[in-house]
């Protein structure tokens, strides 16, 4: 088994950037052999996959890991991967305990509080897009949203939370319409209205630009299409509204994130 110090990645570091104490960087899998092992890192870390993927094992489960995903490791918990696409192209934002703890946070709100986890794959984002542009100073604030429980919320997430999650990912290149939602769930409109931003930690209109951002995403590292093509077949007006939703989401120019 192998410990990873702070900074290190199995892939070749391209880019290593600090900022108290949290180290955000790029690593690149050329080509194989990757190092397939158990191993672990010193400290809590994501990693969003923007390129390539892999086969993730941990403890107790194992997952295919594709372009567009974002992972999370608590400091020292074991894991290996198999079968790396190469070319892959990760970033990672590790986190360390005192960075946590100055400001009363921790990192196992991420655990709690999964619907997050998607609010911090963007952060990461912007979080290297903001240290390549000078301005690391950004990421304390663009981490502490995520690992901060929402304010309004019930004791247990009822049903149809994740029967609407399930009903917007499969049909995300619909319009659907509050009301046709609450006749699919049976649920009062008001009461989606009134409770999704506490359930998903955004508003209907943000985690449905976000759904597309995400198709997005994959389509534009897997496959040959044009913006432009990409932009419609997403749902977009145009290609103007879809690099302006685009870099709104993730902190990068379409262009600039196929680049990475």
């Amino acid at each position: 088994m192998r410990k990873l110090e702070a900074g290190v990645f199995l892939g070749e570091p391209d880019g290593v950037f600090h900022q108290e104490g949290v180290i955000v960087s790029k690593a690149v899998y050329r080509q194989p052999p990757v190092y397939q092992g158990w191993h672990c890192h010193e400290h809590h870390h994501l990693t969003v996959v923007v390129r390539g993927g892999n086969v993730e094992h941990r403890s107790v489960k194992e997952k295919e890991v594709l372009a567009g995903q974002v992972l999370f490791y608590h400091s020292g918990e074991l894991h290996k991967n198999s079968h790396t696409q190469c070319p892959s192209v990760n970033i990672n934002l590790e986190i360390p305990d005192s960075f946590l703890k100055h400001y009363g946070l921790s990192f196992s709100a991420v655990d709690r509080f999964p619907e997050q986890l998607e609010q911090m794959k963007y952060a990461v984002l912007k979080a290297y897009q903001a240290c390549k542009l000078g301005d690391a100073s950004l990421i304390p604030s663009l981490l502490l949203p995520g690992f901060t429980a929402p304010l309004v919320r019930k004791a247990e997430t009822p049903p149809w939370v994740s029967q609407l999650k399930m009903l917007l990912n499969d049909r995300w290149n619909e319009t659907l319409s509050l009301q046709e939602m609450s006749v699919i769930l049976g649920i009062h409109p008001v009461t989606i209205s009134r409770y999704f931003p506490a359930y998903f930690n955004c508003s209907l209109g943000e985690y449905m630009r976000k759904i597309k951002i995400d198709r997005a995403m994959v389509m534009m590292q897997t496959q040959e299409a044009s913006l432009t093509d990409i932009a419609y077949s997403c749902g977009f007006f145009d290609q103007s509204h879809f690099i302006r939703t685009f870099k709104s989401v993730t902190g990068f120019l379409p262009r600039r994130y196929q680049q990475i």
